[in-house]
């Protein structure tokens, strides 16, 4: 016979056989019913099946069905760190009558949690069988088969929170995200220093991609278990995720000595290095994993990915070869082996023919989009049709503040000189904090495109009057000076310069000297000198072309034409040009 308590009233039914009832539940990755509630109890009742003795007399308010286990008891059952599911079991070991069903399930709740949650954790407990399925132990098998069971109720604590334990043992949360959210925020008005409630959120939030929102749930949840390898690798872990690299570096420190025998703290502590772009202890905390572990293919891919970092290009490429026989299709190899053929080998029909596998292989995925953009901007080639703006865009359609994405966005807008819309990403950039020095510099080139002089005077002064010897402010700063009229000062500033310049720099300085020459011989020679300083200006080399094409000497026109295309060989504007005269010179 099972009983339930609702509000004062002592509710007997009895069952002929099992009811089967269809309770509706959210499941990952499959949708499968919950498990079967073994009562029937009232609509305003929302509590869950529970068993009475005889007397009816219980010591636990809070849990009718425990009602002979002190609340101190299950105060630190609440708590769920396994320092307390120890302490409370030896506790519930001191009760007389250990084949009680109580007693019984507890034992069952609490190597449940220990197994599903804690299972680096020693706690060898003989768990009793159960003489008949019940609504915790329901809860409980219905996570294990990556079910969240709703049939619980929210008649208890545990009758809260035990459906949520299924966060631990699947990747995808997202058809019972909310359900378990608002189950497990009630559980901690009850209980806001319960381990196991804060690791479960923190786990909940992580797993449906919000870290920051993780973050603070995982930190409570390693204070009330420090010595604990899950709540130190969850805490850790979250901490990289969030950007903040100095903290997780200084904890893991602790962490490696409590846990020497963790390679996953090996892992964390290279991927923490390497984000902080200290490649070295990234090197060095990848090859103790791989030495203990070298089957271990993520940590053979990411020394691989550290090798190209510190621009190791031949090791790098050696071991990407020797992965591509076990995984040649994976997101990372791709991302790598472009990388490879872009800044090592230099191979244009080997990156678009990689990247555009990436592309194939992992749609509308945030890196791949990137380093499609990014390819794009640097080789000035559509990718799959695509510009690099366009896949900036797909990425920013779903992440609108993603600060790569609106830089490989304005990229690629000024590549095909786009100079508007451009302009609207580029102003809206350049209000956020830590803008690097080159997207204020491109946002000074779309300014003088449109002719807005006035802005890019503004942008440009105080970043020449902090870095007045770098070469790239140099140029913009001249740029600037050109273009509102201040002629002379430009001049000036050219001729100061020129002396010492390095030959790049030199060439530069010619090319933008000829621009301001009021006489043809003046002009022609400063261009010279350009070429001379460094033959591969393509913007002299331009401005030679122009020269002769306005002086109908088509031929030399067309010899510095045909240099230009070779140093932009993807530029349709160029290539047109040549076409045109080429076909005017038959």
């Amino acid at each position: 016979m099972i009983f339930r308590l609702a509000g004062k009233k002592l509710w007997i039914f009895s069952f002929l056989a099992e009811a089967l009832l269809a309770v509706s539940c959210a499941s990952a990755p499959k949708t499968v019913l919950s498990k079967e509630v073994h009562d029937i109890y009232e609509p305003e009742d929302s509590g869950i099946a529970i068993a009475v003795d005889n007397t009816g007399q219980k010591k636990n308010k809070d849990y009718p069905f425990f009602f002979k286990i002190d609340q101190q008891i299950m105060n630190l059952i609440e708590n769920g760190s396994p320092d307390s599911l120890k302490k409370a079991y030896m506790e519930i070991k001191a009760i007389d009558d250990t084949s009680e069903d109580q007693i019984k399930i507890l034992y069952y709740i609490e190597a449940s949690i220990m197994q599903m949650v804690w299972p680096s954790e020693r706690f060898d407990v003989e768990v009793p069988a159960l003489s008949s399925q019940n609504a915790y132990s329901g809860a409980i098998n219905s996570a294990r088969e990556q079910i969240y069971d709703m049939s619980t109720g929210n008649g208890d604590f545990l009758a809260v929170v035990l459906p949520s334990l299924v966060v631990t043992q699947t990747s995808d949360v997202s058809s019972f995200f909310a359900d378990s959210q608002s189950a497990l925020k009630k559980a901690l008005e009850k209980a806001p220093d319960s381990v196991l409630v804060n690791y479960l959120l923190g786990v909940l939030y992580t797993k449906h991609g919000e870290p920051k929102k993780a973050l603070g749930f995982f930190e409570r949840a390693w204070r009330g278990a420090a010595e604990n390898k899950e709540t130190n690798l969850a805490y850790l872990t979250c901490l990289y995720e969030c950007d903040r690299y100095a903290e997780a570096n200084s904890l893991l420190g602790t962490a490696m000595i409590r846990f020497p025998q963790e390679i996953s703290f090996n892992k964390l502590k290279a991927r923490v290095a390497f984000a902080a772009g200290d490649y070295v202890t990234a090197e060095d905390n990848i090859n103790r994993v791989l030495q203990k572990d070298p089957n271990d293919l993520d940590s053979f891919l990411f020394r691989a990915r550290i090798l190209v970092e510190k621009e190791d290009y031949i090791h790098a490429a050696s071991l990407l070869d020797v992965y591509a026989r076990q995984d040649s299709s994976s997101k990372e190899y791709l991302l790598l082996r472009s990388r490879l053929q872009l800044d090592w080998s230099h191979n244009i029909p080997a990156v678009m023919e990689t990247v555009s596998q990436a592309l194939v292989n992992y749609p509308g995925d945030k890196d791949v989009l990137l380093f499609a953009a990014k390819v794009s901007n640097v080789t000035g080639m559509d990718i799959n049709g695509k510009s690099a703006d366009e896949y900036a865009e797909a990425v920013l359609a779903k992440s609108p503040g993603d600060k790569e994405g609106v830089q490989y966005a304005i990229e690629g807008l000024v590549r095909r000189k786009m100079w508007d819309k451009a302009y609207g990403y580029s102003s809206a950039f350049i209000k956020l904090d830590n803008i690097s020095r080159e997207m204020l510099l491109k946002h000074i080139e779309i300014c003088l495109a449109l002719g807005k002089n006035d802005e890019a005077w503004n942008t440009v002064v105080p970043i020449y009057k902090k870095d007045a010897k770098n070469e790239d402010v140099l140029q913009a700063y001249i740029n600037v000076l050109s273009s509102i009229g201040k002629t002379s000062e430009a001049m000036s500033l050219i001729n100061e310069l020129l002396s010492s310049a390095p030959s790049k720099m030199k060439s530069y300085l010619y090319y933008r000297r000829s621009i301001l020459q009021s006489r043809e011989s003046d002009k022609l020679s400063d261009l010279r000198s350009s070429i001379i300083a460094y033959p591969r200006n393509s913007d002299a080399l331009f401005s030679l072309y122009e020269v002769y094409y306005k002086k109908q000497d088509y031929r030399k026109a067309q010899y510095y034409l045909k240099q230009v295309v070779a140093l932009r060989p993807n530029d349709a504007e160029i290539i047109s040009l040549n076409e045109k005269l080429s076909a005017y010179l038959k």
